[in-house]
């Protein structure tokens, strides 16, 4: 039985390690498309409590949430959501942002990853959010075609240079 939900303080320690592991599944497929990103990825020695931190403030936040996904009580993903200011210039303030989408790989093809999306939206809604977007990684190819067939469409794109 799936379940997904809102996550609890007492979640923090199960979502660190599902970030964890979204990080290393991350990493391998970005730097395997893209071995120049590798430095762009490298985090720092706290990571982890630094986002302990950051997940701790957002399930506390007003203008946050995050879901976790538990499938006959295994945990097998989670989602990090929140409302983010825009650019100031353009006439749309506010925008709801899916930080983090994550499914472990053998809970994959469930359709988690759309329910994830679907609880984010109907949050969004909920806080007058009208417009809501996802980053995604250009070299990762796989989810960027599923937030295509969600509707998502290409905005911008960031570059880098080492200088």
């Amino acid at each position: 039985m799936l379940i997904i939900r809102k996550a609890k303080l007492k979640d923090v320690s199960v979502i660190v390690k599902l970030w964890k592991d979204f990080m290393k599944y991350h990493d391998d497929i970005i730097i395997k498309e893209n071995p120049e990103i590798k430095p762009h990825l490298i985090k720092k020695k706290n990571a982890v409590n630094v986002f302990k931190k950051f997940i701790q403030k957002n399930i506390r936040s007003k203008n946050a949430v995050v879901f976790i996904a538990e499938v006959n009580g295994k945990h097998a993903g989670y989602s990090l959501n929140f409302i983010k200011d825009n650019n100031p210039i353009f006439k749309l303030e506010k925008i709801g942002h899916v930080s983090d989408l994550f499914v472990k790989k053998e809970f994959r093809g469930m359709k988690i990853s759309s329910k994830f999306k679907n609880e984010a939206k109907k949050w969004f809604k909920k806080k007058g959010i009208k417009h809501m977007e996802i980053v995604v990684y250009k070299d990762n190819k796989y989810a960027h075609s599923i937030y295509e067939r969600w509707g998502f469409f290409d905005h911008k794109i960031e570059m880098r240079k080492n200088i």
